[in-house]
C-alpha cells in the first residue's frame, strides 16, 4: 500500500526530481490536462479535482509519516490540484493552458492571504489547502483575462 500512497502524493514520482519538483510534475500533468480535462464537462472536471484533492490529503497523510517530513517537497499532488483550479472553465488554448501553468506556479509560490496561513494546518490538509487557495485565486485571475479578452 505504501507505493500507492507515493504514486499518488508524488504524482508519479514526479516529486523525486532535485529542483522545482512541484513545477515539474505540474509540467509533466499538462499532456493529463491536454488530452483528458480540456473538453470535459464541468461538473465532470469539478467532481474528479475535488476527488483529488480528497485523495491528495489522504495521500500525503501517509507519505508524510512514510518519509518522516512534514509537508515533504516530494509530495505534489497538490500542485496538480492546484493547476486544475486555475484552468476550471476556461475555454481551452494551448496559450491559456501555458499561461494557467505560469499563474498556477507563481501563486503556489507566493501563497497569497490566506493560503500562506492555511499551512499551519497538520497533515495532509496543510500540504493540499494552500495550493487549493491559491487555485483559487489562479482562476479568478484566469477568469478576469478571459472576459477582458487579454488571453
Amino acid at each position: 500500500m505504501k507505493h500507492v500512497y507515493l504514486t499518488i502524493a508524488t504524482f508519479f514520482y514526479t516529486g523525486y526530481f532535485p529542483k522545482g519538483s512541484g513545477t515539474f510534475a505540474t509540467a509533466c500533468f499538462l499532456p493529463f490536462y491536454y488530452f483528458l480535462f480540456r473538453d470535459m464537462p464541468p461538473l465532470l472536471y469539478a467532481g474528479i479535482t475535488i476527488a483529488l484533492y480528497f485523495v491528495g490529503v489522504w495521500a500525503s497523510n501517509y507519505v508524510e509519516a512514510i518519509l518522516k517530513k512534514t509537508d515533504p517537497s516530494e509530495v505534489v499532488i497538490d500542485e496538480v490540484v492546484g493547476f486544475l483550479i486555475t484552468m476550471f472553465l476556461i475555454p481551452y488554448s494551448f496559450k491559456r493552458m501555458m499561461i494557467g501553468f505560469v499563474v498556477a506556479r507563481v501563486l503556489d509560490i507566493i501563497k497569497p492571504f490566506p493560503a500562506y496561513q492555511s499551512q499551519v494546518l497538520r497533515g495532509g490538509n496543510g500540504i493540499m489547502i494552500d495550493d487549493a487557495i491559491s487555485g483559487v485565486y489562479g482562476w479568478i485571475l484566469m477568469i478576469v483575462l478571459v472576459h477582458f479578452k487579454m488571453l
